[in-house]
């Protein structure tokens, strides 16, 4: 039986997904084409606790996505607004905020769905002729995999959570075969478990 499809999706897999940049997703927050959203812990905002998905404003993060210069690896946000409000909750003092950092900005499958419907050009529109399997968004997945959880004990369970993942998000629950998976990643999973030079 079939996973359900991913709830969130992280900037990070977006922005390559989109062939942009955060910076350019964070805009376009501004811009009102989308909501950029955090998971928390209960947190007191404006007297009031809030937990879960909230909003967080463009402004506060753009800081951790700038074009140009260094950014911030993490911020302290002061403000969220719960599913609903129209209003933005502040935290009173400001040291009661909450400290993110940029793995924690998502967006909902919903509002990526209505994204890329909009804007039907969005994915990769300079990438050259289309193909039949996103590997781009596949290896960047792996890759944020292995730095958060370490390889997995085998081979073959690696090539099994990535031919999960592309029927999770394909639109028909395609993906590639088993083999033509590990023939992809058999050089990269044999230097990655490659004995470190003395």
């Amino acid at each position: 039986m079939s996973l359900p499809p991913c709830a969130l999706y992280p900037l990070i897999e977006v922005s390559a997904r989109w062939g942009g940049t955060i910076a350019d997703i964070v805009e376009w927050d501004f811009a009102g084409h989308l909501e950029i959203l955090v998971a928390i812990p209960p947190t007191r905002f404006g007297g009031a606790l809030h937990s879960g998905l909230v909003a967080i404003a463009p402004s506060d993060v753009l800081r951790m996505c700038r074009r140009f210069g260094v950014a911030h690896d993490e911020i302290l946000i002061l403000r969220v607004r719960g599913s609903g409000a129209e209003n933005w909750s502040v935290a009173h003092p400001p040291e009661e905020g909450l400290l993110i950092d940029l793995h924690d900005l998502t967006i909902t499958a919903d509002t990526l769905a209505k994204f890329e419907d909009r804007h039907r050009g969005c994915r990769r529109s300079n990438a050259g002729p289309t193909m039949k399997y996103d590997w781009e968004h596949a290896y960047l997945t792996m890759i944020i995999r292995i730095h958060e959880r370490g390889l997995p004990a085998s081979l073959t369970e690696l090539v099994a959570e990535m031919q999960e993942w592309f029927i999770q998000t394909s639109a028909d629950g395609d993906a590639p075969d088993e083999s033509t998976i590990r023939k992809r990643i058999s050089p990269i999973w044999h230097q990655l478990r490659a004995p470190v030079p003395a």
